[in-house]
């Protein structure tokens, strides 16, 4: 290897410099190596200019061919001598060869010639043994490859002598030889293109493993490990075999189909129960010919590889994981290659494959894990249970199955054995494809798979005193559920009660059917579970306390299988009337029923809403989906079986809907959140006219409306409630209300346009006569009605947002999101209509109602007091913005664009507060959607002409507005308005106060960051560059004490660790250690600054950005202790006075303290007037 070295060099040189066709070869290797004194460099120059002194002697033309012809004769001279071959000449006119042969065109050498070649090189390898250097040889090998490329391709006899030559020179022990001859044989069987040299090759390819084979055999019988790295006195001939097999991985895919059957039979040969140093390279290639070749070619060899490697796969020996789990793999393989041929073996060798592969289930973790993939596999791909049946439902009788069905039971026995022979806890591998195994036989596993199903019963009630872990057990159990489904389960593993002792048996087994029930039978549920519920509940007073408490216990748990009997029940129209009575029972006897009952109902509903694509989500346990679609098994559920449940429901909602809505009535708080989102499941699917009834006649109970259905005046409200029986104090007339408006909410999305009406003629009641409770509810409901029914919403836009305008805002936040969740679809509904609109006049009149919402919101922002408010409203105005930006597109002038010109109209003639407070909106929008300056472009000049103004709330919200502004964008998109940006903000750049210099500090190192000091400093002003400097100059000061500091805290905190554990346990230090936390805590808050509690207000992103909540729009400052972090003293910026000094602040007038407005600006783009607040 030591020997190759140079000759390495030399050949990178030469593959990084290629030499070009277009001038003299021999002047380009004269120019690259005129200055080497490397001897082969020397023999290299020297040749090459032999060759073109014969070449300009005989005046042919310095071209590539000519070189080649000439050197190819001197070779053959060489070659020839009977003498003592001149190896470095030979060396060199090879060198020079492998230069010339790559710079040939594809046509420069005919056929005939280049065997000619072929047979002067050949000669000339026959004496390699008369010292040829290493690179000589594979200079030679490589020559022999391009050369084979100008010969005939559609004649053997062309090709047959190079070929054979690569072909010996591929088993060579030297690496760079071998490799060489490898990669020039493959590019020959990549040109080969007639079938008939293709045989031909295959052939000779075939011939050369036969004589490898007598020693391959003997080889792999021994199990010898072989190589230079596994024995080093391995001999030459054990070597070649395994140069023989990489060869034949690489070429196989070339060679003829009956070549590659030919090959896997002489590797089923080789291929033995015990591993040797032949097994990975046997197995890597007959994976190579089962991925190329056609299934009915090598079928008939395949079953006999199958064996073969189901013999190495069980066999007891120890062998390496990575080789079983190739075989594994191949086995799979086998069985497809085998269906695929259309050959009926497939079938008897699947219980032999899997019981071969999951003899590995017990291995370790990672052959386990790929033994249970592969098993998986092959149930889901080769077991059919249609081949158990007769018909739909009949089995075959026992001893008349077809050949199928006993495969399938033989496979079941398979893994049945595996299960019977734990010890203990089962292999968690085993009881994966055990489920998979249920999942895929379904209805039928319970003919083949009765005993499994015992064993599994019998490890669960083995594991009651907690010896194992069940969790995968459980898993496994109710895969059986999902397949067999609960009458079969509890056929085999019954739920019992023993009368003589009280005791229970298999009750383990009711969470399980809780999880994994589905397509099961209302009628079994009605029948079964409740007799034998009552029967626990009966026995429940015959024993002692503690007993009768756990009978009673396991009753409930039977009576709450209900909602698991609704996932997709098989016989729901046909069982409708019974049930109905069964859950109204339920509801007024059972009071522990009640969260079951409301679950079952909403499943009911939502799953049939779900296929007729009327709702998405069925309310389906997402891990019973999920394990029945892997295997294909998901219950049958149509639309044809959801529209007859869907009318079956239907016929009995208005009993359901009327015995709900009593018990939501008397019920508590907590229990109305349970019962009313059934209530909203069957009002959706229940007549309009019957749940209106039932809302009227509680409006008539509560006496809210009078005789003529009228709701009563203000003034006659106290009357009313002096008439009830007990004097009913305000409060709890207040409280009625309230629980009728709850109701009114779940009553929505089914109403017609005359209920509807009625609700909202109760809500602006209710506004009316109380500003109590029910005012949050009165917000909730008609938030509802404008969410699922469009047309009020645009029917009455003006008279709703003017009802809403009339009523005080709401002093509580939760009151306050309901008032403002009223206000997202208006101003959705306006905004939208108004981009459609055809009449000016109306169009006016909305947007004038929308400017009083807009206002509403900024206000919020403003001046709300509590941090939840401002999230109130921030959230509400994020809602907003996210909808009509879907209805928008960028460059159109939609919605969105609309919303955000409608703010933008405050910038011009409002008062500063509100100024600043739609400023400090559009920062919102513009951290959530950075590209709005795209769509609107006067967006940014129309904010940065504020600067020019004297307010200094106003100043401090644009300053906000930009950081955000330049967090959000990216450097590309800040290009264009980089120079507005900088020299507007820079304006301010002098004055320290209200922290404008340190503010303007933070948006300028953004800048630097994003767009590079230069292309920031190029658009600065002159006056304003030394600012500019000195921020980058301290920027770059800061991030290297960062560094440092971090380094000294790590270091710090090591040593206190350190410290802390030599102290550990000494008790008499205990007061030093109290007197240092104390010490501590002293320091700490002595070196906090007076912002650092504010730090989360910075309203930055990207580097700076911080949690964008709502205090960023209150009186506080958003900036605050952004300088105070740094931790570092400047003086050429204004931080503010230490924490113990106080700053002298003017305090007259809110807008007196205003700095000075900087000198003459450069003047923005002014926005006209879209409207006044």
């Amino acid at each position: 290897m030591d020997d190759d070295k140079p000759e390495q060099d030399h050949e990178l040189d030469l593959a990084a410099e290629p030499i070009t066709d277009g001038s003299d070869i021999c002047q380009q290797l004269m120019d690259r190596y005129a200055k080497s004194k490397a001897p082969q460099h020397r023999h290299l120059l020297a040749t090459a200019a032999a060759m073109r002194s014969i070449l300009s002697s005989e005046s042919l033309p310095l071209t590539p061919p000519a070189y080649f012809a000439a050197v190819i004769s001197a070779i053959d001279e060489a070659s020839s001598n009977s003498q003592t071959l001149e190896v470095a000449a030979v060396a060199a006119l090879l060198s020079f060869l492998a230069i010339v042969l790559p710079a040939v065109p594809p046509e420069g050498i005919v056929a005939e010639k280049a065997s000619e070649a072929v047979e002067v090189l050949v000669l000339l390898a026959g004496r390699e043994k008369e010292g040829l250097a290493v690179s000589t040889v594979r200079a030679l090998v490589k020559c022999l490859g391009v050369l084979v490329g100008f010969c005939d391709f559609e004649n053997w006899d062309s090709l047959k002598l190079g070929f054979q030559t690569l072909l010996s020179f591929s088993v060579d022990k030297r690496p760079k030889v071998r490799r060489c001859s490898q990669e020039c044989l493959e590019k020959v069987f990549k040109s080969i293109n007639s079938s008939s040299v293709i045989k031909e090759a295959s052939k000779l390819v075939m011939s050369m493993l036969k004589t490898y084979m007598p020693s391959a055999v003997e080889l792999s019988n021994s199990g010898a490990s072989v190589g230079p790295k596994d024995d080093t006195s391995a001999e030459p001939k054990n070597v070649e075999i395994l140069h023989m097999l990489n060869v034949l991985k690489l070429i196989v895919p070339f060679l003829s189909m009956k070549g590659r059957s030919k090959v896997l039979s002489e590797l089923d040969e080789l291929m033995r129960s015990q591993f040797s140093a032949l097994t990975r390279h046997i197995l890597k290639t007959i994976e190579v010919c089962f991925e190329t070749s056609s299934a009915d070619v090598i079928t008939s060899v395949t079953e006999n590889i199958m064996d073969s490697l189901s013999s190495y796969v069980s066999s007891g020996d120890k062998k390496p994981s990575d080789t079983v789990m190739s075989a594994t793999t191949l086995l799979k393989r086998s069985l497809d290659i085998l269906r695929a041929g259309e050959s009926s073996s497939y079938v008897k060798n699947l219980p032999i494959v899997c019981d071969s592969v999951a003899g590995l289930l017990t291995s370790e973790t990672m052959v386990a894990s790929h033994a249970a993939i592969i098993l998986k596999e092959l149930v889901n791909d080769h077991v059919d249970p249609k081949n158990l049946l007769i018909d739909d439902n009949q089995p075959f009788d026992e001893g008349k199955e077809t050949i199928e069905a006993t495969t399938v039971k033989s496979t079941c026995a398979v893994l049945e054995n595996c299960l019977m022979n734990c010890d203990g806890e089962p292999n968690e591998h085993t009881l994966v494809v055990i489920s998979a195994l249920f999942l895929k036989l379904g209805g039928t596993s319970y003919f083949c798979m009765r005993n499994i199903l015992l064993k599994l019963a019998d490890l669960m009630t083995l594991s009651s005193g907690g010896k194992f872990n069940t969790v995968n057990l459980r898993k496994c159990i109710g895969s059986a559920v999902i397949a067999m489904g609960p009458e079969r389960i509890l056929t085999h593993v019954s739920i019992s009660l023993n009368a003589d002792d009280l005791t229970c048996s298999n009750m383990w087994l009711v969470p399980i059917l809780k999880n994994h029930v589905v397509g099961a039978s209302l009628e079994y549920y009605m029948k079964h579970i409740m007799p034998l519920a009552k029967s626990f509940q009966q026995a429940s007073r015959k024993g002692k306390k503690t007993t009768g408490q756990d009978l009673q216990a396991h009753a409930h748990d039977l009576f709450g299988l209900l909602p698991a009997f609704c996932r997709y029940p098989t016989d729901l129209h046909q069982n409708i009337g019974p049930l109905a009575k069964v859950l109204i029972k339920f509801l007024k006897k059972h009071s522990f029923m009640l969260e079951n009952v409301v679950v079952a109902i909403q499943v009911l509903v939502n799953q049939s809403k779900s296929a007729l694509n009327l709702k998405n989500d069925a309310g389906e346990s997402c891990a019973i989906k999920e394990s029945v679609l892997e295997f294909s098994n998901l219950p049958t559920y149509s639309k044809k079986i959801a529209t007859k449940n869907m009318k079956a429901i239907s016929t009995y909602s208005a009993e359901l809907l009327q015995a709900l809505t009593d018990l939501f009535i008397d019920s508590l708080s907590g229990k109305r959140s349970i019962i009313k989102d059934a209530i909203g499941c069957l009002a959706s699917i229940t007549d309009s006219s019957i749940t209106k009834k039932i809302f009227v006649s509680l409006l008539e109970r509560y006496k809210f409306i009078d005789d003529a259905g009228e709701f009563g005046i203000l003034e006659n409200e106290s009357m009313l409630i002096d008439e009830e029986e007990g004097k009913l104090s305000n409060g709890e007339k207040d409280a009625q209300r309230c629980v009728v408006l709850e109701l009114a909410s779940s009553l929505v999305e089914g109403a017609k346009e005359d209920f509807i009406d009625l609700i909202y003629n109760f809500i602006k009641y209710s506004f009316q006569v109380t500003d109590g409770i029910s005012v949050y509810q009165a917000y909730y409901t008609l938030s509802r009605i404008l969410q699922e029914h469009d047309w009020f919403c645009s029917s009455r836009s003006v008279e709703l947002i003017d009802l809403l305008q009339g009523l005080k805002s709401p002093i509580d936040n939760a009151t306050l999101r309901s008032r403002f969740s009223c206000f997202h679809p208006l101003m959705v509904h306006i905004l939208k209509i108004d981009s459609e609109a055809d009449n000016a006049v109306d169009s006016e009149a909305e947007n004038a109602k929308a400017f009083l919402i807009v206002n509403e919101i900024i206000l919020t922002l403003k001046d709300a007091k509590e941090e939840e408010a401002r999230k109130v409203a921030y959230d509400v105005l994020l809602e907003i913005s996210s909808s009509l930006k879907d209805m928008s597109t960028p460059s159109s002038d939609g919605p969105y664009q609309k919303l955000v010109n409608m703010i933008m109209g405050y910038l011009t003639g409002a008062s500063p507060h509100i100024k600043s407070g739609a400023v400090s909106v559009l920062s919102v929008l513009i951290h959530q959607d950075a590209d709005i300056f795209l769509s609107i472009p006067e967006l940014i000049p129309s904010i940065l002409s504020l600067l020019q103004g004297k307010s200094v709330e106003v100043i401090k919200a644009v300053l906000g507005f930009v950081k955000v502004l330049v967090s959000s964008l990216q450097a590309r998109d800040l290009q264009s308005p980089l120079s507005d940006i900088v020299n507007a903000v820079l304006h301010w750049s002098h004055v320290s106060r209200n922290h404008f210099r340190s503010k303007i500090t933070v948006i300028i190192e953004i800048l630097i960051r994003k767009c590079g000091f230069s292309a920031v400093e190029q658009v600065t002003q002159d006056k304003y560059r030394r600012f500019v400097k000195s921020v980058a100059e301290n920027r770059k000061t800061n991030q290297k004490d960062a560094a440092s500091a971090d380094a000294e805290t790590r270091d710090e905190e090591t040593s206190a660790k350190r410290q802390e554990k030599r102290k550990h346990g000494d008790k008499d230090s205990a007061p030093e250690k109290a007197g240092f936390s104390k010490h501590g805590k002293r320091n700490q808050k002595h070196t906090n600054h007076p912002g650092a509690k504010d730090s989360n207000m910075s309203t930055g992103a990207g580097g700076e950005r911080r949690s964008f909540g709502a205090k960023r729009f209150g009186k506080e400052n958003p900036f605050k202790g952004r300088q105070e972090r740094s931790g570092k003293s400047n003086k050429n910026f204004d931080r503010g006075p230490p924490s113990h000094q106080k700053r002298k602040m003017n305090t007259h007038k809110k807008d007196e303290g205003a700095a000075k407005k900087p000198g003459t600006a450069s003047p923005f783009h002014k926005r006209r007037k879209l409207g006044r607040p």
